[in-house]
């Protein structure tokens, strides 16, 4: 369905908000579009403007997120029992990448059978505020520390928006 991945980033939005996670929002918002998008095609998109008779045929996919002490779970359900598995895209290929991507991002992932069919899930860490430090002086006396690249990871994310 054409709302799914929009509804779902939304739902993972707020709840990001409400957590005070929203460091790894651009991480989790990818995993998880990569996540439902396969789910989507997986069960089925309807068309634009369904009738009630197939919305009440419709298999839903369900996205849950579960907040751990140090890291965030993303789960997303559908309706085929096949456990997802990581393809060779070609270099022109316009899809294939999203496990591959999942796999990036995230510290581990991976799939089990679920009533009706399976849930893929991905954990990805939380890093924990940066201990306060004493103030030495001059700014560039204080050590810099790597993060992930925002400012990429959104240019990432906007492009596979646009490519959807």
């Amino acid at each position: 369905m054409h709302s799914a991945v929009p509804a779902s980033r939304h739902f993972l939005r707020l709840a990001l908000s409400k957590w005070q996670a929203t460091l790894i929002e651009d991480g989790v918002l990818l995993v998880a579009s990569e996540l439902v998008t396969n789910a989507v095609a997986i069960t089925g998109v309807v068309a634009e403007k369904p009738t009630w008779g197939e919305l009440e045929r419709l298999d839903l996919v369900h996205v849950r997120l579960v907040g751990l002490r140090d890291s965030i779970v993303i789960e997303v359900w559908d309706v085929s029992p096949e456990p997802p598995a990581l393809r060779r895209a070609d270099d022109d290929a316009e899809d294939g990448r999203g496990l591959f991507l999942v796999q990036q991002l995230a510290r581990r992932w991976g799939s089990y059978r679920a009533a009706g069919g399976k849930a893929v899930w991905a954990e990805l860490a939380v890093r924990p505020p940066l201990p306060r430090r004493q103030e030495t002086g001059h700014p560039m006396a204080r050590p810099m520390v790597a993060g992930p690249d925002a400012a990429f990871l959104r240019r990432v994310l906007l492009g596979l928006d646009t490519a959807l």
